[in-house]
């Protein structure tokens, strides 16, 4: 009989808000690490029809050029675009506990706004263009 394995995929797809600033740091090789931390919200309605929102807060790592790229760009509060996978993070508190964690490492984050280089809000959208007459119809091509 064959071996039928199926493989293992370990990829996350987040969208959501920053909590709080980037925290850059670097080890003692030099490279930086960057922790996020991230919201991500989902509504819905009850079957009473009250809204609700459920938010789960996400940790996430990113690591040299990247690091530096959030740390410097990146603030509490912006949207931003995750790819990556889950890592696990174990160690012993100060009591002697096992302790384990689940973070995302990113392997690419995106903003999902943009904002000047001087570190302002990200730009009013652009409003539609208002004309002051109206187009006549034998102008319109369809």
């Amino acid at each position: 009989m064959a071996d039928l394995r199926v493989p293992d995929i370990n990829k996350v797809f987040l969208a959501g808000r920053l909590t709080s600033d980037p925290e850059l740091r670097y080890l003692p090789s030099g490279v930086a690490v960057c922790q996020l931390r991230l919201a991500a919200s989902r509504f819905y309605r009850t079957r009473d029809g009250e809204k609700k929102e459920d938010v789960l807060f996400i940790n996430v790592s990113t690591w040299d050029k990247q690091a530096e790229f959030c740390n410097d760009k990146l603030r509490k509060g912006r949207p931003i675009y995750v790819e990556g996978r889950l890592t696990s993070n174990e160690w012993e508190d100060r009591a002697g506990q096992k302790r384990v964690s689940i973070e995302v490492r990113a392997d690419r984050i995106q903003q999902l706004d943009w904002d000047d280089d001087r570190g302002g809000s990200a730009p009013a959208r652009p409003q539609p263009r208002q004309f002051e007459e109206p187009i006549p119809e034998d102008d319109i091509p369809f």
